[in-house]
């Protein structure tokens, strides 16, 4: 049951509507996650992210989570997503 919820809440469709509603490109959206633009382009077509992405792009678009607390979290685990570094980020 809860697969069946989580594909429904975050369709390829959902999730692009979520990127669309923060005014974000690909690049932008998927790397405040920790995910490369070719795999956050995946899941806006044809996969669905694992339930740590999923967990964070759904609190993070239903406002429970910032940009800036995104950010501390990569800083912390070493992580900084930028167009140098971003065939490193996966999810």
């Amino acid at each position: 049951m809860a697969r069946t919820s989580r594909q429904s809440h975050l369709s390829p469709a959902g999730l692009k509507a979520m990127r669309q509603q923060l005014g974000r490109n690909q690049r932008d959206f998927w790397s405040m996650f920790g995910v490369s633009q070719p795999l956050g382009s995946r899941f806006e077509k044809d996969i669905t992210p694992s339930v740590p992405v999923a967990m964070l792009v759904w609190l993070r678009t239903h406002h429970k989570l910032s940009d800036h607390d995104l950010a501390d979290a990569l800083e912390a685990l070493g992580i900084h997503p930028s167009a140098a570094n971003a065939d490193r980020l996966a999810a």
